[in-house]
């Protein structure tokens, strides 16, 4: 079983599947033979030393220092007979209904849109700021409600070597048949209430830097090659709107630092990965939905991080399913000396969490005969609702569940946790607070101990029975679990400092209003199952189990009515 949970490299950093592979980038690259990507590949690589040469620039934009529109070039201000744009000569581009070819400019550039804007581009980005002889690049893209900017192009749809800002209530769309759609050497905001839609051949939004989105509109990133969203550095989500990403043959997100979604929605669909951050995961009062399909390799993972901890808290909603021979909806792993992470906080929240063999089929056949005719337990995969793993020399494993509705189903195993060690005195483990296992019936946290290799795994499951296990493909340990808070008659305001981050309310907002009058619901029916000791505190009757549960299904019909609103809007 270890064998088919351990940590290769992906993209140079140990990630989570069961074999190692090459650079998603590179193995797309050569295993289609495409120059196209190749010369992707020259260029990035150019446009990392343009970013890298413009620390000796100033660092204050002062102004574009030429612009090119529909492939002529202005050194000092300019428009068309038919106003349809302006240039000051300084920072502003100013277009109202234009229909023509690209734009270019070095330096800072502000593109101010009113209208229906259609920029078309061949061999070349659509709308491009690069940095200048005196300045670094800068792109600012705002416009008017009602007003559209779309931008189709082989090459990047918009790019900057440095920054890109996008602002106001317009929207924009951006698409490239070649390779990125939205493109940041530097970071990336995207704020205001407009929409913004970015399809593209390889990523649908990327930047070198960070990644924010502070919009309480929509914002959709496709793609067909690589990542609908991927960033170098930390990915933050907040404002009340909805993000969507999905990617045909890679993750739908991938952030080189940390991921956090704050009072949105995100849904996305990806391939191997639904989501993986580096550096962690952090959904507060968020809405979140999560697909992953089986990679190259067979392995799919819907929210993954390897440095860090996955943290839900303050009335979320997780809805996480994965399809794979070796597939997880919640994953963290950590293996580093005296590193963090490999911890999953779950508190105040709703969460479903499902790891399927194939998707509303049988699962794996647990047991095959060797060459002798005996039978011996030989996985075919391994497939688990909710898991974390530590090895020797991290803090190890924990499971945490606090005052939260948890569903968590997966072919081999509903929830586990493992520690890896030499002297096997490490211990992998599941905390239930102020809530119960409601099934399956009997249901505890269970021991699990194995020596394999020289190496002791000790951890802990949801199953029934007293004995300690060595395996999880039997009867004994839970395929299925539901753990759910008591009933309570009286709501109170979540107890801080329960678990490891800390816990504020729940914000109102657009996608969660707080209603009138409104009384607490009953959320779940108390269990009178009796919890283990080991690992597990009994339900305590903590009065703010109902209402949190209940505001926590609120919020999700709440958010989710904002989202289909939004997606008419756009």
């Amino acid at each position: 079983m270890a064998a088919l949970f351990t940590t290769p490299k992906r993209n140079g950093t140990t990630a989570g599947t069961h074999v190692a592979e090459p650079d998603v980038r590179r193995r797309i690259g050569l295993a289609h033979g495409s120059w196209r990507r190749v010369t992707r590949r020259i260029v990035a690589r150019a446009v990392c030393a343009l970013t890298v040469s413009s620390l000796l620039m100033p660092s204050v934009s002062l102004a574009a220092e030429w612009v090119k529109v529909g492939g002529n070039k202005y050194n000092t201000a300019a428009s068309d007979e038919a106003g349809t744009w302006s240039w000051d000569g300084a920072d502003d581009l100013k277009l109202n209904n234009y229909n023509g070819g690209e734009i270019q400019a070095a330096g800072k550039l502000n593109v101010n849109y009113s209208g229906n804007n259609i920029v078309t581009a061949d061999w070349i980005e659509g709308i491009k700021a690069s940095h200048g002889t005196n300045e670094n690049a800068e792109l600012n893209i705002q416009g008017d409600a009602g007003s559209t900017l779309s931008v189709t192009s082989t090459e990047d749809a918009i790019l900057s070597t440095g920054n890109i800002n996008i602002d106001g209530a317009g929207s924009v769309n951006a698409t490239s048949t070649g390779f990125d759609a939205i493109n940041a050497g530097g970071d990336l905001a995207i704020k205001g209430s407009g929409n913004v839609n970015a399809t593209g051949a390889s990523d649908g939004i990327r930047a070198n830097g960070n990644i924010t989105i502070d919009d309480s509109g929509v914002v959709t990133a496709r793609a067909t090659e690589d990542k609908g969203i991927g960033t170098g550095k930390n990915l933050t989500i907040k404002g009340g709107g909805t993000v969507e990403a999905s990617s045909e043959k890679d993750a739908a997100v991938e952030a080189k630092g940390s991921l956090a979604a704050t009072n949105a929605s995100l849904n996305v669909n990806g391939v191997e990965y639904g989501v993986y951050a580096h550096k962690g995961i952090t959904l507060d009062h968020a809405n979140v939905t999560v697909r992953a399909g089986k990679g190259r390799y067979g392995g799919a993972i819907a929210l993954f991080t390897y440095q860090d901890d996955i943290v839900v808290k303050n009335g979320s909603t997780v809805d996480a399913f994965a399809e794979g021979e070796v597939s997880a909806a919640f994953s963290t792993r950590n293996n580093r000396p005296n590193g963090k992470g490999g911890h999953i906080y779950i508190s105040d929240s709703v969460v479903k969490a499902i790891a399927r063999y194939v998707e509303n089929g049988d699962g794996p056949t647990p047991y095959s005969e060797n060459q002798d005719g005996e039978t011996s337990p030989e996985p075919q995969g391994e497939n688990i609702g909710i898991i974390a793993q530590t090895s020797e020399g991290v803090t190890p494993a924990v499971i945490s569940i606090i005052r939260s509705k948890v569903t968590a189903e997966g072919d081999t195993a509903a929830i586990f946790a493992r520690a890896m060690s030499a002297d096997g005195k490490t211990i992998g483990t599941i905390k239930i607070e102020n809530a119960a296992i409601q099934t399956p019936e009997g249901g505890k946290v269970i021991d699990y101990r194995k020596l394999r290799n020289g190496i002791y795994e000790a951890g802990q499951a949801i199953g029934t029975g007293d004995a300690t296990v060595d395996s999880l493909y039997i009867k004994a340990v839970a395929k299925s679990t539901t753990i759910a808070p008591p009933e309570v008659a009286k709501p109170e305001d979540p107890k801080p400092d329960e678990t490891k981050p800390a816990e504020s309310k729940p914000a109102e907002s657009k996608q969660n209003p707080k209603p009138e009058d409104s009384k607490p619901t009953k959320a779940v029916a108390a269990s009178t199952t009796k919890a283990k000791t080991t690992g597990v505190l009994a339900a305590t009757g903590d009065a703010s189990s109902a209402a949190i549960v209940a505001a926590a299904f609120a919020g999700t019909a709440a958010i989710v009515t904002g989202a289909v609103l939004s997606r008419k809007r756009s």
